[in-house]
């Protein structure tokens, strides 16, 4: 397996575990200095993301990613794309289309590590 396809199997395993409302696994897959930029313009370190997580203020109930590309740059991978989403927050329903840009590192043993998630709404 090539590190992109690890990484997009890694990435999508990272959206299963939102979907499922799994914040343990969830967790595994960001890195301590995690920086999550939503599309309005808040910043959740990891902590205060799983705390939303766990809180079931924010309940994902589908994310599919299309038009994706990665650059590579030594252990440093840039994914982008586009991220389409049924999410509720706080009580109401929500329709997500919105590009986004990560950057995940490729550590030890191959393990990837998101530590740095923006999106920006697009429809």
């Amino acid at each position: 397996m090539s590190d992109v396809e690890a990484l997009m199997n890694v990435d999508a395993q990272r959206r299963a575990a939102m979907v499922s409302g799994d914040v343990l696994a969830l967790g595994r897959y960001l890195a301590d200095d995690l920086s999550w930029t939503h599309s309005s313009g808040k910043t959740d370190s990891k902590e205060s993301f799983l705390v939303a997580m766990a809180s079931g203020a924010t309940v994902y109930h589908s994310l599919d990613v299309r038009d994706t590309q990665v650059r590579i740059f030594g252990d440093i991978f840039v994914l982008e794309g586009i991220v389409f989403g049924d999410v509720t927050k706080n009580g109401l329903d929500k329709k997500l289309i919105n590009r986004f840009i990560t950057l995940w590192q490729k550590g030890e043993g191959g393990v990837f590590q998101l530590h740095a998630w923006q999106s920006t709404g697009v429809g």
